[in-house]
């Protein structure tokens, strides 16, 4: 197993993410209120590789919310958009933007 990189787990403990085998590092983060949307560009991230992460501020007693924010990325772009429904959390959520080579 590598000593660098970013795995991620669901709550069940099943991987739902592995670049165990990369170099990773935190390149944006950012607290959103609930219902915000909006976006930004990170111009030195072109033609990197990125994973976009979006994680709940607060735990909602429903086991099967999603996430209230959905992360897209287009070039240099990260746009956040609150969804709204029977199935996402009510709260804020933590952006996340991570480069790894």
């Amino acid at each position: 197993m590598a000593d660098y990189g970013l795995k991620i787990f669901d709550s069940d403990g099943n991987v739902t993410l592995d670049v165990s085998d990369k170099i990773t590092r935190l390149r944006y983060s950012n607290s959103v209120a609930a219902g915000a949307s909006s976006s930004t560009t990170l111009a030195d991230i072109s033609g990197l590789s990125s994973v976009e992460i979006s994680v709940c501020t607060e735990v909602d007693s429903f086991p099967y919310n999603k996430c209230s924010h959905k992360i897209e990325r287009s070039g240099t772009t990260i746009t956040w958009t609150a969804q709204s429904g029977t199935y996402y959390n009510s709260s804020g959520s933590l952006i996340f933007i991570f480069l790894y080579t």
